[in-house]
């Protein structure tokens, strides 16, 4: 089963972001971002 995956769409993101926390990211491309209650699912967009 994969790990991330955010539970509006089903879709396994890349990285998950508990509330509270802090993140960067550096990435080509474009990403993708959806908040829930529960924190921050980022998914790629290729």
């Amino acid at each position: 089963m994969p790990k991330n995956v955010y539970p509006d769409c089903n879709e396994e993101a890349f990285r998950h972001v508990s509330l509270g926390e802090t993140t960067s990211i550096d990435t080509i491309g474009s990403v993708r971002i959806c908040v829930t209650d529960e924190g921050t699912y980022f998914h790629g967009t290729r």
